[in-house]
């Protein structure tokens, strides 16, 4: 049944033009997803001005990561058995259907409603998309197509904010959600034609279900106990600790019924898998315990350099422009030699050599020191990215592909809210403390007790209503604009001693992260679509049979 083949034969049955459009439309695909989040970012301040609900502003991004989450472990599964084909088409047209939703949004709750589907067709995505590249390139070609794909989101990282402040500017802010749909339309209209429908077989009864269901419902108590801990209701608050033992109790659960289902969703064999395991760890760490911190690094250059928020954009640019080079030239390398190892260490190294420089950040640091210690950390980032997928796929038989691909996408998520929340508990917490050390007895006495707690709040220059207030109020009462100059200036060095505690952190973690590059086994990339090294060849797919050459 050649037209039913498993997917492990689906890069050996397709002519080089097919296989170059399927990779094109796939890169569309994710570069109009990528692109998304970095354009309702800049047209976030327009949004609110029209819908209000300034409370509920964090849960335009939360919903989304939230509902993504969950879905790419379920997708991984299904696509293994039924193909990929169905899951990207589907994914498109749930992510285009939810981002006209968006526009079409009359208040917050119901744009929040709107990014909630848009997220499960972003997992759908990111669950299937990536597996694809897995079953139409092999293990050492993938390292150069991961490379371009990587490009592809730093392109669009960097060309979402003008976009978006040329959509919210020009025809409205509910374009820069509208343009994914021509876009949406063109990538799929390719996958329908250029993308075969292929599957390893399997029945949906089969699927376990009640398995996705006990880990979603572990992976929202998780994810909700991080987000609410950091801007709610405090780490030690009865909602974050209810949370956090219904997540333990649900994962529990969930291995426990995984650990007894022929059609696990997440297979216990993979964490036998030393490769896969440490590939993991090693995204969770490098994503929430470093780059996790360069989140509050705008906070740093507006606050204590009095930077504005657009060169706070210019200053991280270079990251961007790091990781758009050296993900190209490691997928290169990687795809030439087969050798990985070299660059992912060297990576590593890159990050925490940046991480350790960004503790120097003080009031007054040049601009151009920050931006220098940005293209590190991208050039790091870069070394990194396009090879450990290629790894983490090259380590699992080929029909789970699907399966250790979206378990990858699963961990780096819950990794980077992790290292968000971590990073926001220490940066708070020290900022706290600096601040009130900064403050002298005489200004503390001086300052009223609204403005007190107002200055208390480290993102309070940024937002310019509130500070514009607090500044009316200190400037009205006498020696008020020395006392307002005073708190301010222990607001910048506040800022600055919890950015240089963040990096602190940031650097034990990239220490942690390079150790694990170094004990990661090198495993070769293979050039063919058969086993990994050292599994036997009868673990294929069985009902492989190759077509006729092109």
């Amino acid at each position: 049944m050649a037209a039913m083949s498993a997917s492990p034969a689906l890069g050996e049955r397709l002519t080089n033009r097919q296989k170059v459009l399927i990779y094109v439309s796939l890169m569309i695909t994710m570069f109009v997803s990528a692109l998304d989040q970095s354009i309702v970012a800049t047209a976030t301040p327009r949004i609110l001005a029209d819908l209000g609900g300034f409370a509920l502003l964090s849960w335009v991004f939360t919903v989304y990561l939230l509902a993504s989450t969950v879905v790419v472990p379920l997708v991984g599964k299904l696509s293994d058995m039924f193909g990929r084909k169905p899951f990207i088409i589907g994914g498109i047209t749930i992510f285009v259907g939810a981002s006209v939703g968006c526009g079409l949004a009359p208040s917050m709750p119901a744009l929040i409603a709107a990014r909630a589907v848009q997220g499960v067709g972003g997992g759908l995505l990111f669950g299937s998309v990536f597996a694809t590249l897995g079953d139409i390139f092999t293990p050492i070609q993938r390292a150069r197509y991961m490379g371009y794909f990587i490009s592809a989101f730093t392109l669009a990282s960097l060309s979402g904010p003008t976009i978006g402040g040329f959509l919210t500017d020009g025809p409205g802010w509910r374009w820069c959600f509208y343009i994914n749909l021509p876009v949406g339309i063109v990538a799929a209209t390719l996958i329908w034609v250029n993308l075969p429908m292929s599957r390893q077989g399997g029945r949906l009864r089969d699927i376990d279900f009640q398995g996705a269901l006990l880990l979603g419902a572990a992976t929202t108590c998780a994810l909700l106990a991080l987000v609410w801990a950091n801007e709610t209701y405090g780490w030690g608050g009865a909602p974050t600790l209810g949370l956090f033992a219904a997540a333990i109790v649900l994962a529990v659960a969930f291995v426990r019924q995984e650990s007894r289902h022929p059609q696990a969703i997440l297979p216990l064999g993979l964490f036998r898998n030393r490769v896969f395991v440490q590939a993991n760890m090693f995204s969770m760490l490098q994503g929430g315990g470093m780059m996790g911190a360069v989140q509050y690094l705008p906070t740093f250059i507006q606050t204590s350099l009095g930077a504005s928020a657009t060169a706070s954009g210019i200053v991280s640019t270079p990251q961007s422009l790091g990781l758009l080079g050296s993900s190209i030239i490691a997928g290169q390398i990687v795809s030439r030699t087969g050798r990985w190892k070299t660059g992912v260490v060297l990576g590593a190294c890159f990050s925490v050599v940046a991480a350790g420089l960004m503790m120097t950040l003080d009031v007054g640091v040049p601009r151009w020191h920050i931006a220098v210690f940005m293209a590190l950390f991208g050039l790091g980032g870069g070394l990194i990215g396009p090879t450990i997928s290629v790894v983490i796929q090259s380590a699992v038989p080929h029909q789970q592909m699907g399966v250790a691909t979206s378990g990858r996408q699963f961990f780096m998520q819950i990794g980077q809210v992790l290292g968000v929340a971590v990073m926001g508990v220490i940066f708070t917490t020290t900022y706290a403390s600096s601040f009130d050390g900064e403050l002298s007895d005489a200004t503390r006495a001086a300052l009223p007790g609204d403005a007190y707690d107002e200055f208390r709040d480290p993102t309070l220059a940024l937002d310019r209503a509130r500070f514009a207030a607090v500044t009316a109020e200190l400037q009205a009462q006498d020696g008020g604009q020395a006392v307002l100059d005073a708190t301010v200036e222990a607001q910048r060095e506040g800022v600055a001693g919890a950015i240089k505690r963040l990096y602190l952190f940031a650097t034990m973690a990239g220490v942690a992260v390079v150790l694990l590059a170094l004990f990661i086994p090198e495993i070769p990339l293979r050039r063919n679509f058969g086993p990994p090294a050292g599994q036997p060849a009868e673990e294929r797919a069985p009902d492989l049979q190759p077509l006729e050459a092109h």
